[in-house]
């Protein structure tokens, strides 16, 4: 009889060790999860570029862009500064009508810039850079993707069996990332870290 007072102590203090256990194993095998997902992820040759990015890299992959779309080669790309250089047929395109929509502002408040603001003027002047220079990633990327094959890039991202069937479903694709609320900044550094990664 003295015992019953035991055993239920005994019982009120099992799902607390319970509950701390489930926990802590939860907690394990989700990081376990995580990292396998990172190293399958990082094996791949195009893919890793995406995936490592987060926003802009998750998105594709979880929206079924997801397919080695390098066809196994290793993904290179120009940065804006050899965009700047080199090439400059492509500094007439005009940003607003290339992405949809105006470049982004320099800082947050600022309003966009003008519709006739050029890829050329982007490349070249600081004030029109925007956020993390965010409009400066983005023509490169764009021009990157628009020269696949051409001036050592390969970026063969836009086709029928592409991630992107057009370049301009690519580019409103980047223009809605960076409209999103904070996408700006975002997107400018996310951007300069794939072209980082991946120099051709």
């Amino acid at each position: 009889m003295i015992e019953q007072p035991n055993n239920t102590n005994d019982q009120q203090n099992l799902p607390v060790a319970t509950t701390n256990q489930t926990a802590q194993s939860h907690s394990r095998r989700s990081f376990l999860t995580k990292a396998s997902v990172g190293i399958v992820i990082a094996s791949m040759p195009a893919k890793s570029v995406w995936a490592s990015g987060g926003g802009v890299a998750q998105s594709i992959v979880a929206s079924g862009h997801g397919s080695d779309f390098a066809d196994g080669d290793c993904i290179k790309l120009r940065s804006p500064g050899y965009w700047m250089n080199n090439n400059k047929q492509f500094h007439t395109l005009n940003f607003a009508t290339v992405f949809g929509g105006p470049a982004f502002p320099r800082k947050s408040g600022q309003a966009f810039l003008a519709n006739t603001v050029t890829f050329g003027q982007i490349l070249t002047t600081n004030a029109l850079k925007g956020m993390s220079n965010v409009n400066f990633h983005m023509v490169a990327m764009y021009l990157n993707a628009l020269n696949s094959g051409l001036y050592g890039v390969d970026y063969p991202i836009v086709g029928s069996d592409k991630p992107f069937k057009t370049q301009a479903d690519f580019a409103r694709y980047l223009y809605l990332k960076a409209s999103q609320i904070g996408g700006a900044a975002k997107l400018g550094m996310e951007l300069s870290a794939i072209i980082s990664k991946y120099p051709a």
